[in-house]
C-alpha cells in the first residue's frame, strides 16, 4: 500500500477492466468485446427514425465484455451525452454498427458517438465497479466496493 492515503487509495482504483474482477478469476472475467463477438449480435431490424424512441447518445462508448464460465454479456459503457456522466446499459441483445445504434435488454436503443480507444479511463472503470454492485455481483467478483 502507499505512503500517504492517497497513493492507498489510487492503488485501489483499477486501472483496467481486467483489474476490477478479484474473486472468482478462475471462471469469470471482464474486458473489451472483440470485433468477432460483436459480429454475432443480431442486427436491429428497423433502423430508429424518430430520434424520441433513442435513450441516449454515448460518447467514449465501448463494449465491456463479461464472461462467466464461457457466457458472455455484453453491455455498453461511455459517457450520457445529455447528462454529461458516466454510463452503463444493461445487457446488450443487438447491435448496428453501420447506424450506430446499441439495443439492450431492457428495450433502450442508445446512440453511438466518438467510440473511445483502448481501455476505459478512470471514471468508467469505478462506474463499472459500482454498477457490479447495483447488479448484485460484486461481492461474488471481489469488485471494489464503489457507491454514489
Amino acid at each position: 500500500m502507499g505512503n500517504t492515503p492517497e497513493e492507498a487509495v489510487k492503488e485501489l482504483i483499477p486501472k483496467s477492466l481486467d483489474e476490477i474482477i478479484h474473486a472468482n478469476r478462475d471462471t469469470c472475467s471482464l474486458g473489451l468485446s472483440t470485433s468477432d463477438d460483436l459480429d454475432e449480435f443480431p442486427m436491429i431490424v428497423e433502423v430508429v427514425a424518430n430520434q424520441k424512441s433513442i435513450s441516449a447518445n454515448l460518447n467514449r462508448w465501448r463494449f465491456v465484455c463479461l464472461n462467466n464460465n464461457g457466457t458472455k454479456s455484453h453491455f455498453l459503457t461511455g459517457i450520457h451525452e445529455a447528462q454529461n456522466c458516466v454510463w452503463a446499459t444493461s445487457v446488450i441483445v443487438a447491435i448496428d454498427l453501420e447506424h450506430g445504434l446499441a439495443l439492450t435488454r431492457s428495450g433502450s436503443i442508445y446512440q453511438l458517438g466518438t467510440k473511445g480507444e483502448g481501455e476505459p479511463e478512470p471514471d468508467i472503470l469505478l462506474h463499472i465497479c459500482a454498477q457490479f454492485h447495483n447488479w448484485g455481483i460484486g461481492e461474488m467478483l471481489g469488485v471494489l466496493h464503489i457507491f454514489y
